[in-house]
């Protein structure tokens, strides 16, 4: 737990897909109706296909449209399917209709009456407005790669964000689904951190952990 002489934040910074976006329900859905992948391959066909991404991501800054576009194609040439280009696509697109988890809009909207509230994400501006239709708050801050032109888990990426909020890393906290690197990436420059429990394994990082957004001013309350 938190000591509890520490304060509260002023401000609360999430991961959005994964942490406020049921990512997995998104990607797998996204891949059947792209691809129509057989079922027996679907678990290892989409591991592979966040392996590369991952990858494409600790290169020179590609703008994060294309990273998703080229790891869904070589994911699939991978394990031996074509990969038409309105596949590709429709891919994309499909990001808009991924959903948030059932506990994130009610919490949200209780934080915003007593936080600043930002989004610090692994994805382009265009991405990250037409998921924010699904999110019932108006956030202070939003803070993309396409800003950052660098992904976490670079240290940089909370550095600006940090800049751009005008806040110590006393200030704020970080709520992350479980990418033990964007977790030690945050806390290597000083930010709060907190593991919410989505089911992906956390590792050795020590940190506080949750298991629904309900639970998060506890930690300091």
């Amino acid at each position: 737990m938190l000591p509890p002489a520490l304060p509260a934040p002023r401000w609360l910074s999430f991961d959005c897909y994964g942490t406020l976006i049921d990512w997995e329900s998104g990607v797998r859905r996204s891949f059947r109706e792209a691809a129509r992948i057989r079922s027996d391959e679907e678990q290892d066909l989409i591991r592979t296909w966040e392996r590369i991404l991952r990858s494409k991501m600790q290169g020179p800054y590609t703008p994060y449209a294309r990273i998703l576009q080229d790891s869904f194609r070589e994911s699939l040439e991978h394990f031996g399917y074509r990969c038409a280009a309105h596949a590709m696509e429709t891919f994309l697109n499909s990001v808009a209709n991924w959903e948030p988890f059932p506990d994130v809009n009610p919490a949200l909207i209780r934080l915003a009456q007593r936080y600043r509230l930002a989004i610090v994400s692994n994805v382009d501006r265009d991405i990250l407005g037409r998921t924010l239709r699904h999110l019932q708050v108006r956030f202070d801050a939003l803070i993309t790669a396409e800003d950052t032109r660098q992904y976490n888990p670079s240290p940089e990426v909370f550095r600006y964000t940090l800049g751009k909020l005008n806040c110590t890393p006393q200030e704020i906290v970080y709520v992350a689904f479980g990418s033990e690197a964007d977790l030690e990436a945050a806390a290597s420059v000083g930010v709060r951190v907190v593991y919410l429990d989505r089911g992906a394994p956390l590792g050795e990082t020590k940190v506080d952990a949750i298991r629904n957004l309900d639970e998060l001013t506890s930690l300091w309350n």
